[in-house]
């Protein structure tokens, strides 16, 4: 035989060995065994459950989009008010969003002039010279008043927020709130 023809033969025995070995075993092919009892069907021993009420689901929390803080407004200066024709005023700065309410209204007046400075609205008071008077300022975002309670929608102490579907707290008292002393100095001209 030439070289050839025998390098021929081994190269394949080699290639059918190697072949075979990594192969995997040929799979057997699954056998249905017939059952050879009917099932039995065990007695029921207790009665059936109830299915339980539902858990009640409330609406989610509200984001705190507005933030629920007292207002940053603090008690005047009796020297940085002005004068006009012998009238003391005070400028104070609020943000949107803020109601102011005069405690003492026979001694001080207070307006919102509709006027904006630095983003801010400008609160005008003017009242009796050398005379210190209470203001307090609310955050609108802290009031409860658009928040419906009873609704079986929200927990216990939270309001639900038709607007924005969304439950939140209710605001307690003075929350949100802030009271201020205007100080009014004295016109010398």
């Amino acid at each position: 035989m030439k070289k050839t023809n025998y390098l021929m033969i081994v190269m394949t025995v080699f290639v059918v060995l190697f072949a075979s070995a990594c192969g995997g075993a040929a799979a057997q092919p699954p056998v249905e065994s017939a059952p050879t009892q009917a099932p039995v069907q065990a007695a029921p021993t207790q009665a059936p459950v109830e299915p339980a009420a539902p858990a009640q689901t409330f609406a989610p929390a509200c984001q705190a989009a507005a933030s629920c803080a007292a207002p940053a407004v603090v008690d005047t200066v009796a020297s940085d008010r002005y004068c006009v024709d012998k009238v003391p005023y005070q400028n104070i700065f609020v943000d949107d969003g803020v109601t102011f309410e005069v405690l003492e209204p026979d001694k001080l007046t207070c307006a919102d002039n509709g006027t904006m400075v630095d983003g801010k609205r400008v609160v005008e008071c003017h009242g009796t010279e050398n005379w210190a008077s209470k203001v307090r300022f609310t955050n609108t975002a802290c009031s409860g008043a658009s928040l419906q309670t009873g609704t079986g929608q929200c927990q216990e102490g939270l309001g639900y927020d038709a607007a924005q579907n969304c439950c939140a707290p209710l605001a307690a008292g003075d929350a949100g709130s802030v009271t201020i002393t205007v100080n009014m100095g004295e016109c010398a001209y």
